[in-house]
């Protein structure tokens, strides 16, 4: 039986390969954190003091475009590119904004997106990938422009806004606006490596993929390898260290800010950082402080729903966000898109039923499956057993199938050898 290498192993694991040497938080972090706020227990004069340094930093990255360009916003049903598109309203008639938006009808997404833009006379591309012909060609060139082995899939989707408007566009990020919101964060901050590793895996390990003892070793593999001391830093707790010094750094960024472009990214700006570094924990948690300070800033956008509550406002009771999970559970049997018979959380296709049905993207992933067969990289019949346990249903596959496709077209892309 063939041995993976155990960097794919983890790529199949968690989407991405750790590069230690490049583990850092240079690229984040400001040269100096200003205390800010420091023993002021009001919350009115947080949000207050989040919605004028909010403002003031979307002036900022603005003064650095140039007058007559055309704004990008890549808007979701999220909060992050809500927040971006309402200081960009303060800042340009709306004839110079322009919302783009890929996913599939019915997804909160799109539906929420569209809504916006409706509301504020905006210009709105969609990108229905419902209609997307998947073809191998087009994956490799878009894994040309990533740098670090990442899912080709979620950036070729990604890409499909910067080709459609070109270098000469301004594109805003929200990039790190929900990771310094607090996003992913325990309740009570882990002070341990391995329980904070073991939380992050959490949220990025592959379904069905290994067992307990493939997870230690990972963990051991994670805390022996770490430069721990590039991550060191008193304003973050363990958990945001992981999060931004690695996972954001090396799974997220590449996928997000494609080579080439023009982003402008907010949330990264020395003021916004300052000012998220020094809120208390306690109002980190659920975004507790970003969502009321989107409400304070922002009141006509707020009112719209959100993806991150169940497809209920942002400021939704916690009654009307459990409906919102009931409603989003039974709308897929209500609303019957076969084959993307989906949850409207959604937010590229419904990559577990693409796989089972005949069509491009299924035509895709078996080419690819049947190349890296050929590189001996993982058992052939153990390959096999993955897909045919997803199409009969007895195991869901999904990410472990998408991530060997992934690793194909990274191969075929350069970017591993």
């Amino acid at each position: 039986m063939t041995v993976p290498n155990l960097d794919y192993e983890m790529f199949l694991y968690m989407s991405f390969i750790p590069n230690f040497a490049k583990t850092s938080l240079e690229w984040f972090f400001p040269d100096q954190v200003e205390e800010f706020g420091r023993g002021i227990p009001n919350e009115s004069w947080w949000i207050d003091e989040g919605v004028k340094t909010f403002k003031q930093t979307m002036a900022d990255e603005f003064a650095s475009t140039h007058s007559d360009a055309l704004h990008v916003v890549p808007l979701s049903g999220g909060l992050d590119s809500r927040l971006i598109l309402g200081g960009l309203l303060e800042l340009l008639p709306a004839s110079q904004i322009v919302a783009a938006t890929y996913g599939i009808p019915g997804s909160w997404d799109l539906e929420i997106a569209s809504a916006i833009a409706r509301k504020f006379g905006l210009r709105h591309v969609i990108f229905d990938l419902t209609e997307e012909k998947w073809d191998r060609d087009r994956l490799i060139e878009a894994g040309r422009h990533l740098k670090e082995p990442v899912s080709v899939h979620q950036s070729y989707i990604r890409q499909k806004i910067t080709n459609h408007f070109g270098e000469d566009c301004v594109y805003w990020s929200g990039f790190m606006g929900d990771v310094l919101a607090g996003s992913s964060l325990p309740k009570v901050p882990s002070t341990d490596k391995r329980k904070a590793i073991k939380l992050r895996l959490e949220s990025l390990i592959t379904r069905n993929y290994r067992d307990q003892a493939f997870q230690d070793q990972v963990i051991d593999r994670i805390i022996a390898e770490c430069p721990w001391e590039h991550l060191a830093q008193s304003k973050l707790t363990l958990d945001q260290q992981l999060l931004i010094g690695i996972q954001q750094l090396q799974r997220t960024r590449p996928i997000v800010l494609t080579n080439g472009f023009v982003f402008k990214t907010p949330f990264l700006n020395k003021r916004w950082v300052n000012y998220s570094l020094n809120i208390p924990y306690k109002w980190l948690y659920v975004k507790y402080l970003y969502r009321r300070i989107i409400h304070a800033a922002y009141r006509e956008l707020a009112k719209f729903p959100t993806s991150a509550s169940a497809g209920m406002p942002a400021h939704t009771s916690v009654y009307n966000y459990h409906l919102g999970r009931v409603l989003a559970k039974i709308q897929p049997y209500i609303l019957w898109r076969d084959p993307y018979f989906s949850h409207p959380r959604t937010n590229y296709i419904n990559w577990t039923a693409s796989l089972r049905h005949r069509g491009s993207f299924q035509d895709m992933i078996l080419a690819d499956l049947d190349d890296l067969r050929k590189r001996a990289i993982f058992d052939a019949e153990e390959i096999d057993t993955w897909w045919n346990d997803h199409q009969t249903y007895r195991r869901d596959n999904t990410f472990i199938l998408l991530n060997l496709s992934n690793l194909e077209l990274l191969f075929k892309a350069g970017v591993l050898r």
